[in-house]
C-alpha cells in the first residue's frame, strides 16, 4: 500500500472542494481549477490559450470551466484578476469575511449613495435596520458587486412579493449573482421575466381551481413546458383545458399537454387557429368512433404513454 506524505512543494486544495464539489464536476473543469490553483500558488500568470495548451484541452473548455467555477462560487472573476475562494459556501455568505459594523458605518457615512440606500431600505422594509441588516446590504455592494441602484431594485422586487425577511432577500441576491445579474438592465430583464412567469402560473392555478396547495414538481414542469417550450399563452392553455374537460370531464395535465403539444408542432399559437383546428377535427371524425368527443381522442401521432393516459381517462 502506498505511503502518502506532504513536502513543501504542493498546492493546497480545500477539503470542501474535494468532498462536495469535485465529485459532480466535469473532469476537464477540475483540471483547469487545479492548474489555476498552481498558478496562484506560484504567482505565475497564464492566458486561457496557454492553460489549454498545457492541459491538452481546447481553449473553449478552459473558458467554460472558469465560468462554471464562477457560477459555483469557487472562483470570482473571468478577466485578468481571478480570485480563488476557499469554498462555494464561504464565498456566498455574508457571514464570512464581512467588515465590522463600525467600519461599514464609516464607509456609509462617506458615501451618499449607500446612505440613501439604507434610508430607502428602511422605508421599503418598514422597520429600523438592525446592524446585521446593514452588514448584509453592504455585503451585496462590497462582495456581490451590486450598485446601490441594483440593491434598491432587489429590495423592491422582494417587497412586491411581500417578502421582507433579510434572509430571503439574501437568497435572491445570491441567485442574481450566480446568474450574472449585475446591472440595472440585467435586474429589470429578470424581474420582467419573473413577473410574466408568476402571472402565467397564477392565472392557471385560478383556472384549475388549485388554491389550497402548491403545485407538484410534475405540474410545475408541465407549466414550464407549455410556457417556455411550446410558447403557449395562458389563454391557449385555458382553451386546451376547456377541451380536456369537455372530453373527459376533469382536469388532466397529461391530456392538456397532448393538445398543446400537437398545436405547438403545427404552429398553432392563437385562439382562432386553435378553434378552427378543433372544429376541423370534429368534422373529420363525425360519425366515427371519436364522434362527439374531443379531437385529441384521435391517437394518430400520439406517444404510447399518452395513449395509455387517454385510454384510462376515457374508460372512467
Amino acid at each position: 500500500m502506498p505511503n502518502f506524505k506532504f513536502n513543501m512543494d504542493f498546492v493546497p486544495v480545500p477539503k470542501d472542494f474535494i468532498e462536495h464539489i469535485m465529485p459532480t464536476a466535469n473532469a476537464s473543469y477540475v483540471m483547469v481549477y487545479l492548474y489555476i490553483m498552481l498558478l496562484a500558488q506560484t504567482g505565475k500568470n497564464a492566458g486561457t490559450d496557454e492553460i489549454a495548451k498545457r492541459l491538452g484541452l481546447i481553449e473553449s473548455d478552459v473558458i467554460n470551466a472558469i465560468k462554471y467555477w464562477n457560477k459555483k462560487g469557487i472562483l470570482s472573476g473571468t478577466g485578468e484578476n481571478i480570485i480563488i475562494k476557499k469554498s462555494a459556501d464561504e464565498e456566498l455568505s455574508p457571514e464570512n469575511d464581512k467588515k465590522s459594523i463600525e467600519d461599514i458605518a464609516s464607509i456609509v457615512d462617506g458615501n451618499p449613495a449607500l446612505a440613501d440606500l439604507c434610508a430607502i431600505a428602511q422605508e421599503m422594509l418598514g422597520k429600523t435596520l438592525a446592524n446585521n441588516d446593514i452588514e448584509t446590504l453592504y455585503w451585496f455592494y462590497d462582495q456581490l458587486g451590486f450598485s446601490p441602484e441594483v440593491i434598491s431594485m432587489l429590495l423592491e422586487y422582494c417587497v412586491s412579493m411581500d417578502k421582507r425577511s433579510m434572509k430571503y432577500i439574501e437568497k435572491v441576491a445570491i441567485t442574481w449573482h450566480e446568474n450574472n445579474i449585475i446591472t440595472m438592465e440585467d435586474a429589470q430583464a429578470y424581474i420582467t421575466r419573473a413577473s410574466k412567469r408568476d402571472e402565467f402560473t397564477a392565472s392557471l392555478r385560478k383556472l384549475f381551481g388549485i388554491s389550497d396547495r402548491n403545485l407538484s414538481k410534475t405540474e410545475t414542469l408541465y407549466l414550464e413546458t407549455w410556457r417556455d417550450e411550446f410558447k403557449m399563452s395562458a389563454d391557449m392553455v385555458g382553451l386546451a383545458y376547456e377541451y380536456c374537460v369537455m372530453a373527459i370531464g376533469k382536469l388532466s395535465f397529461p391530456y392538456i399537454n397532448t393538445i398543446l403539444k400537437r398545436w405547438a408542432e403545427q404552429g398553432i399559437l392563437t385562439i382562432p387557429d386553435a378553434e378552427r383546428d378543433h372544429e376541423n377535427f370534429r368534422q373529420q371524425n363525425a360519425g366515427g368512433a371519436a364522434s362527439g368527443t374531443d379531437s385529441m381522442q384521435s391517437t394518430e401521432g400520439i406517444s404510447e404513454i399518452e395513449k395509455q393516459f387517454m385510454a384510462a381517462y376515457n374508460n372512467d
